[in-house]
């Protein structure tokens, strides 16, 4: 008898699949599956997290459940299976409702293996004390002097370092109080502390059953088959069911004031906002969730959108970074509000967010924008392509939450039914009109301002140092004792061999030993490419501009020329007309500057991109000739308010990119693809982008800024161009026969020098070896050194190399011991480089210290057999990652143009193959060990040991930059 029985199925046309749901009577278990001929085989299991407090014990669970089990005793299976395994995609997620764990493999025998790790891993985890300290929090003594450790307490240290996630949280936690979503589920470094291992422990006991369990899964694989290995590792160990948990709803039958405090920049008057917020309905209702996305895209949805458009022209601030609706909660939530304001524009900017909704309440918008989002969800429905994920288990994610909460999940995977209905609803004209009028008229609405605080980090900090006193104070001689214990045993367990015999894996004999065929690149006449593909009905298109003879002076205004010029206006209509027209006509358009390196030469690439539907062959082509060969620069309003707003972003995420600022800073010296970066969106763009707001703060400035986009305009035209369409069938040929590339314009000879906006400090001239500060709770450090292209017969040996450095030295020294979130070492053939890490770090000197100690232990190492192919594994399948058919065109592509063709790329997957352990340790040595690296690191805390870093102080690049001539 089965063990699961099937509620019903349906099949969704526009994805060649069919959707199974099945329930176990006997424990209440749900199973989704979704039934395809696509080559990737994705499950996920999905439970309830309910957290009451914030003291992270979800996402301090998530940790521990891959941190051994019954079946898998070892410390770290998820870590280890990382390098056993072909897997395109595994991680686990907490979120503020709920924990998932999903994975994805093409390879049958890996999913089964991936299967019984997370089967054993979620519902069997070992949950040892010691676990428990390295991931989630414990107590050292430094000295003599008490302080925290800990994977997750680190990681959010790092995390609240986001100011959007202090706004966002702030006003959800007031709006939705007394639910889980008023606690921080991945956990507030103050509170982590509050957590016990025993409440873990009871916290997992009581979400983590069957009963509370969904399973999805989807792939070529029949349900049946893994209902099995379910009932039989799991189902039959665990009976009896349980009401199903699900969260709190708010109650909130009036509106509610309040004041939300995030982190400012000192001496800057304009961090306030003003931020509104609804609650709409249970975002597990798909109509309720489509009727959101209409009420988004009529009001904010491009420049010419009410509210968009009331909040962009006030002369003052900008819109909030988390406007629209948010499906996260259970309810469903709608946020209105701008940011970037004095104290004194808090209330006329609300006013004005106000008198915008009552006036789209009294007028409505444009049928068009209607029909226009109705299309672009017909386009999501087909659309294929992959991110960071495989298609399908993105599509399972957005499932997740509406099966959880009692929604019907055929809605999330088939939009057509919920569709029919809308598109009767958009045809009366009341209906929007009345979406607004009830949003206006609704009791359970929230108004917080926005307050900024310049030492928001220097009160955790003294927070935590306040508790750390207390803590301190309360210690006896037997508390001092344990906590010296306790650390002796975690180090002595972190420094044991991983026995990961009793794991499963993927051998180097398991895989094949060609690289995975891509589509042929065969350029037609006037440089066109067209690649036939399995679009599902979608046909896209690009014009591409080789700007490579760009002069290095000019790149920072052709990076903003790709920022700014979707944002502006075209021939015969301004910017707001120009993007409401382009909204009704493709559903997706893009302008994009690309590096890449061809030889040791950087190439640039200038990509304009447009795609749609079978039936809009006409408009794709009809915008990318608008967009390119009728601009116009001579909004000046316009280009003020889009560079005030490019600067104050950049100046409020100092912190959130410093990950990046750094990574780029120490690749410049070596890379030619990280010094473009650098110059462009690194931290030797800062000085740029604060003169390029300064400039445009006066009429005549703007114009100036204008006539410089007009001039980089000018030379694009003038570069080579391509043309790249694919589609289904014929459709590439009949849209590239559409397409036009615009003639040129004769340069103009009297286009002014671009002015000199200021360079910062010498320093950042010749990047490498700084100390990027910012106030944050935690370090990002790099360290960079350059290395040979793909084609170098080092090159399969320092790709393997990096993953056993990663996993044999880094991981445990960086991550179990040092308590960084993350660490490891890449080789990155594309950018000529191979480098070390580590993210949300709380050291800095002896991370770097660290870095040296691994290189040397990796030269003397005896690796073992499995240790290679492990991480001979761990590249192949970073190769072997699939993408939809257009992404492999694209990839395909793209090696063609750095001269890479088949033949290469069988001789590095050959030598990747056939990598001896001896052969990797050469090449460290050769390229690594004892070369100059080059270091940088974001610094939290510029008082700490840098190491010989030169310090460099982000907030001041702003100030430093000198004004224009």
């Amino acid at each position: 008898m089965s063990t699961f029985d099937l509620l019903r199925t349906h099949s969704i046309p526009s994805l060649q699949a069919t959707l199974e749901e099945y329930i176990a009577p006997a424990t209440g278990a749900r199973h989704v599956h979704l039934a395809t001929a696509q080559p990737d085989l994705a499950f996920l299991v999905a439970f309830p997290t309910i957290p009451p407090t914030s003291d992270g014990r979800a996402h301090i669970l998530e940790h521990l459940a891959l941190s051994g089990s019954e079946r898998y005793p070892v410390r770290d299976p998820f870590f280890s299976m990382l390098r056993r395994s072909t897997a395109t995609f595994m991680n686990a997620m907490t979120y503020a409702d709920r924990t998932v764990y999903p994975f994805a493999s093409t390879d049958r025998k890996d999913f089964d293996n991936l299967l019984d790790v997370y089967l054993d891993a979620t519902f069997f985890p070992r949950l040892d004390y010691l676990n428990f300290l390295q991931e989630g929090w414990r107590h050292v003594l430094d000295d003599g002097k008490l302080a925290y450790q800990g994977v997750v307490f680190n990681e959010m240290k790092g995390a609240f370092a986001d100011p959007s996630r202090a706004l966002y949280h702030g006003v959800v936690a007031n709006l939705l109080a007394g639910t889980t979503y008023a606690s921080v589920s991945g956990g507030d470094p103050l509170a982590i502390p509050d957590l016990t291992h025993a409440a873990l422990k009871e916290f997992h006991a009581t979400h983590y059953h069957p009963s509370q369990a969904l399973f999805m899964t989807a792939g070529p694989i029949p349900a049946r088959e893994i209902q099995q290995r379910i009932a039989e590792r799991v189902l039959v160990r665990l009976p009896g069911t349980a009401p199903l948990m699900t969260p709190q709803l708010a109650a909130v039958d009036a509106p509610r004031t309040t004041v939300v405090t995030v982190p400012g920049q000192a001496g800057r008057e304009d961090g306030h906002g003003i931020q509104l917020a609804w609650i709409l309905g249970e975002s597990a209702d798909s109509a309720a969730l489509h009727r959101a996305n209409l009420l988004q895209a009529g009001l904010l949805g491009n420049a010419s959108a009410p509210l968009r458009k009331a909040m962009e022209t006030a002369g003052y601030g900008r819109p909030s970074r988390i406007n629209g609706m948010d499906p996260n909660p259970r309810q469903l939530l709608f946020h209105l509000g701008m940011e970037g304001l004095t104290p004194d524009q808090v209330a006329p900017a609300r006013t004005r967010i106000w008198d915008a909704l009552e006036q789209a309440a009294a007028t409505g918008v444009p049928q068009d924008v209607l029909d226009a989002t109705l299309r672009d969800i017909k386009y999501e429905q087909r659309d294929t392509s992959s991110g960071r994920m495989p298609n399908v288990l993105a599509r399972m994610l957005r499932a997740v939450p509406v099966a959880m909460r009692g929604g019907d999940v055929h809605d999330t995977f088939d939009s057509e039914r919920v569709l029919d209905g809308l598109e009767r609803q958009v045809a009366d004209p009341a209906f929007f009109t009345g979406m607004v009028r009830a949003l206006l008229d609704a009791p359970a609405r929230l108004e917080a301002t926005i307050a900024p605080d310049p030492d928001y980090f220097g009160k955790r900090g003294a927070a935590e140092t306040a508790r750390l006193a207390g803590d301190t104070a309360r210690l006896t001689d037997a508390d001092r004792a344990r906590i010296d214990a306790d650390n002796a045993a975690l180090l002595a367990l972190q420094g044991q061999p991983t026995d990961t015999a009793v794991l499963p894996r993927i051998l180097p004999g398991d895989v094949d030993a060609q690289p995975l065929p891509l589509p042929a690149v065969e350029p037609g006449a006037a440089n066109r490419f067209t690649f036939p593909i399995a679009s599902n009905g979608i046909s896209y298109a690009r014009i591409e501009y080789d700007v490579s003879a760009l002069p290095e002076s000019d790149w920072p205004w052709l990076q903003l020329y790709a920022d700014m010029r979707r944002g502006l206006g075209l021939d015969g209509m301004d910017y707001a007309e120009a993007d409401a027209w382009r909204q009704r006509a493709v559903p997706v358009f893009s302008l994009q500057l690309l590096p890449a390196l061809v030889d040791g030469r950087l190439r640039l690439t200038l990509r304009f991109h447009a795609d749609g539907l079978r039936e809009e062959h006409a408009r794709i082509a009809e915008v990318l000739a608008a967009f390119i060969g009728k601009p116009r620069f001579d909004e000046v309003d316009r280009i003020a308010f889009l560079a005030a707003q490019s600067a104050q972003q950049r100046l409020n995420n100092l912190a959130q990119a410093g990950d990046q600022y750094a990574a780029v800073a120490a690749g410049a010296p070596h890379s030619p693809l990280r010094a473009f970066e650098h110059a462009t969106a690194g931290i030797r763009s800062l000085p740029f982008r604060a003169g390029l707001q300064r400039l445009a703060a006066t009429t005549a400035g703007a114009a100036q800024v204008g006539a410089q986009l007009a001039r980089i305009h000018a030379l694009v035209l003038a570069c080579p161009a391509a043309v790249v369409c694919a589609g289904s069938d014929g459709d590439a040929a009949a849209l590239a026969g559409l397409i036009q590339v615009p003639a040129a314009a004769a340069p103009d000879a009297a286009a002014a020098a671009a002015p000199d906006l200021g360079k910062g400090p010498a320093v950042l001239a010749q990047p490498g070896n700084l100390a990027l500060h910012a106030p944050g709770q935690a370090n990002h450090c790099h360290i960079a050194w350059p290395a040979p292209n793909v084609r170098h017969e080092d090159a399969p040996a320092l790709a393997v190399a990096a993953e056993l450095l990663t996993h044999r030295f880094l991981h445990r020294a960086i991550r179990e011991q040092g308590g960084a979130y993350g660490g490891g070492a890449s080789y990155a053939s594309g950018a000529g480089l191979f480098t070390m890490k580590s993210y949300r770090d709380p050291r800095l000197k002896a991370t770097y210290a660290d870095f040296a100690a691994a290189l040397d232990a990796f030269v003397e190492a005896d690796f073992t057999t499995e240790q290679l192919e492990e991480a001979i594994i761990s590249v192949i399948k970073n190769l072997d990652r699939p993408g939809s058919p257009f992404d492999a065109a694209m990839t395909a592509l793209d090696l063609y143009r750095r001269g890479i063709g088949p033949a290469d790329r069988a001789r590095f997957r050959a030598g990747v193959l056939g990598c001896t352990a001896a052969h990797a340790q050469e090449a460290v040595q050769r390229w690594l060990r004892g070369q100059p690296g080059t270091r940088a690191a974001f610094v939290a805390n510029a008082a700490q040991d840098l190491d010989g870093l030169t310090l460099v102080e982000l907030p001041a690049l702003f100030q430093e930059a000198q004004p224009p001539a």
